[in-house]
């Protein structure tokens, strides 16, 4: 038999795909060529990749099985405000603890010099306005299927009033004993107080923040591609609570070791590692976010949207 005669087998696939053109919007995957208009076997004008790729990647038919939310728009400019704001909070907290870090920690000057009572009050204005960005998550917890928001939410506003109340106490306790150093402050060891108010409130705080992100932001998460592919935000939030704890830890052996001794500053480089880690540990989680916030307001076409029979 002559091979050289036979025809080449199609697939049936690639046929289906020639009878179909593009009608909506889509933006090569690779160069960001409009591809509107083009048929679906075809590859790009522009840089050469195969449309059926940009389209793959485009749908997302798990984000389509889930209830749909009312609002999509507004929940995801709310979820990205408290994730945003509680972040800012935080660096303005750390930014506070620099302020008031013994002479010895070298900390910039000019942090040194700015006014430890406006930057507390800052972060305490910012923990306030993260919690008015989700009052539109709470309407959505009214839908049957959205019941399980209601635990992370009440968690989330906790957590963040707590951690706000903490910056306004921290800082009037400086205010009031940071001038001299008694030996004690309402009959417990000054030391002792002072961890109380600026480590250990503050930390129980951004604990339950942090669990009710936990119980929040994954529901939320599913309808990203993105968010699922990563896999990271519940492991990244057990890790933000395990370095909660190692925090504490740092912070104990400072309290109860001379301030010139080698496990003073041991204590000391565990609380800036434990305080390095969470910032990172939020900025990743802001990603996470914006990817959310993303699926939420632009999510991603039908098949059967995207595509329309050549007639």
């Amino acid at each position: 038999m002559d091979m050289s005669t036979e025809t080449p087998t199609k697939s049936p696939i690639a046929d289906d795909l020639s009878k179909m053109v593009l009608v909506l919007q889509l933006p090569c995957g690779r160069c960001g060529y409009d591809l509107r208009g083009l048929t679906a076997d075809s590859d790009c004008p522009e840089c050469g990749e195969p449309i059926r790729l940009t389209i793959i990647e485009a749908i997302d038919p798990a984000s389509r099985r889930l209830t749909p939310i009312q609002n999509s728009n507004t929940i995801g400019n709310a979820i990205l405000g408290v994730v945003t704001c509680f972040f800012i909070s935080s660096l303005l907290a750390v930014v506070a603890m620099l302020i008031h870090a013994p002479y010895s920690f070298p900390a910039p000057q000019f942090v040194r010099s700015l006014p430890a009572t406006a930057v507390a009050w800052a972060a305490a204005g910012f923990g306030v306005i993260s919690i008015l960005f989700l009052a539109p998550i709470f309407k959505i917890c009214k839908q049957e299927e959205l019941i399980g928001y209601q635990s992370g939410l009440m968690l989330t506003v906790v957590g963040i009033s707590m951690w706000s109340l903490s910056m306004v106490l921290a800082d009037f306790f400086l205010l009031t004993y940071g001038s001299g150093t008694p030996s004690y402050a309402f009959g417990i060891r000054y030391s002792t107080f002072a961890m109380l108010l600026d480590t250990c409130f503050p930390v129980v705080s951004a604990g339950l923040v942090f669990s009710g992100f936990r119980k929040l932001i994954p529901r939320l998460g599913q309808r990203s591609r993105a968010f699922r592919q990563a896999q990271g935000s519940r492991q990244r939030m057990n890790d933000l609570l395990a370095t909660l704890v190692v925090l504490l830890v740092g912070r104990t052996i400072v309290v109860n070791s001379p301030s010139d001794s080698n496990l003073s500053i041991m204590g000391l480089i565990i609380m800036v590692m434990s305080i390095s880690f969470i910032v990172m540990g939020l900025g990743y989680l802001l990603r996470y976010t914006i990817w959310i916030r993303r699926a939420l307001i632009t999510p991603p076409p039908a098949l059967s949207e995207l595509l329309r029979s050549i007639h």
